[in-house]
């Protein structure tokens, strides 16, 4: 493999550690990236075990290199009380790997430090062209030919359309607002990660990212804002004015200048397949890119960080074919992708009920299904 060459499409999480991946085994590589630098956003995101162990095969450690927070507890609740509580021991299966609260930017510069000289950055590249017959991909003005291309270039993916034109994208319905609080105006907070649940598709959740500060996540029903960051900050207040606390305490204590919002999406049906040959070569679909899922389980940065491991594993194994190594890819990552998008599914249209379903749904599902849910969304290994 010293001798082939991989053009990334997308140098977010998945983007970056497939770079890592296939320097590793000796590949040149082309990251290409739309935006002009390479920059973590400032945010907070929850790695399972599953990501944690992804990234521990390539060579970072999340509680180290990622300052990463270990969650000690997880919890779910609605507005009135606790329905699901389970330990972080349970999240990490049973080798006690860690699921961690991490800041976006760090675990991104991690990545990044992580990237070596086999890996040629290209900033400001905005891939518009793939060619499916001699493999490359490039801008309006350059060409990168490869034997591998990898498009880790995010749910609208226009490579997924080349390979699953039958897997679209689908508006969940909701928007999402994002809040870090620097360390010194962070309300008094534990090691848990706490997600509550309310009417009309509101769902407010919260974590700790340590000396980062603490960070917190809400949806609403709606599109995206067009309002000034001052005038959203007044809607997240109203909107949240009766939930318990500490939610009022995250959202004062956030300035509007820190707030983000986006909309939300995900891919749905996953396709049936992910990757396409192309003479000796192929296209692989990696990260949201191929199964950005329904957001609620906060699932995608440890399945991004999985494909990559996991792609690692398929070249090694046979690497003397790609077509035959993509192949092994794709069975071994469709059973998980396709079991954690039904489930992320089934809980957002349990957190889209009206008034009232939602609360009975909670009250409704035994704790102990919640739970093994739970525990398998965390039981991923690397392949061996």
């Amino acid at each position: 493999m010293h001798n082939r060459r991989a053009v990334v499409v997308g140098a977010g999480v998945a983007g970056l550690a497939s770079a890592i991946v296939l320097a590793k085994l000796g590949w040149r590589v082309a990251l290409l990236e739309r935006r002009e630098r390479l920059k973590g956003d400032d945010l907070g995101m929850i790695l399972w075990a599953s990501g944690v162990r992804a990234l521990r095969a390539l060579g970072v450690d999340a509680t180290l290199d990622a300052a990463g927070i270990p969650i000690e507890r997880f919890e779910i609740r609605n507005e009135e009380r606790l329905s699901s509580s389970f330990g972080g021991a349970m999240l990490g299966a049973d080798d006690g790997t860690p699921s961690v609260m991490v800041h976006t930017a760090m675990l991104y510069e991690a990545l990044v430090s992580r990237l070596g000289d086999r890996v040629e950055v290209h900033p400001a590249t905005q891939v518009d062209r793939i060619d499916m017959v001699d493999l490359a991909a490039g801008d309006a003005f350059r060409r990168w030919d490869a034997d591998l291309v990898v498009a880790a270039d995010g749910i609208d993916s226009p490579t997924r359309h080349l390979i699953a034109p039958g897997s679209p994208t689908v508006d969940a319905g909701v928007v999402a607002f994002r809040g870090i609080v620097p360390a010194h105006r962070a309300p008094e907070r534990s090691a848990e990660a706490v997600e509550i649940y309310g009417p009309d598709r509101r769902r407010f959740g919260y974590g700790d990212l340590g000396h980062a500060g603490a960070c917190w996540w809400a949806t609403v029903p709606g599109g995206m804002r067009p309002e000034s960051p001052q005038i959203q900050h007044e809607l997240i207040n109203r909107w949240f004015a009766d939930w318990p606390a500490p939610v009022g305490k995250y959202i004062a204590a956030t300035r509007p200048s820190e707030l983000t919002q986006q909309s939300v999406r995900y891919v749905w049906p996953l396709p049936a397949r992910l990757n396409q040959a192309v003479g000796n070569g192929g296209i692989v679909l990696m990260g949201d890119a191929a199964h950005g899922v329904a957001p609620v389980l906060a699932q995608g940065g440890s399945l991004a960080l999985e494909d990559a491991v996991t792609l690692g594993w398929a070249l090694r194994r046979t690497p003397e074919s790609l077509p035959e190594a993509l192949a092994s890819y794709d069975r071994a990552r469709l059973p998980r992708l396709k079991r954690v998008a039904r489930l992320s599914r089934r809980v957002h249209t349990i957190a889209s009920g009206g008034r009232g379903v939602t609360r009975g749904l909670l009250r409704a599902v035994p704790d102990s299904w919640v739970q093994s849910q739970a525990a398998s969304l965390a039981d991923w290994q690397p392949p061996r």
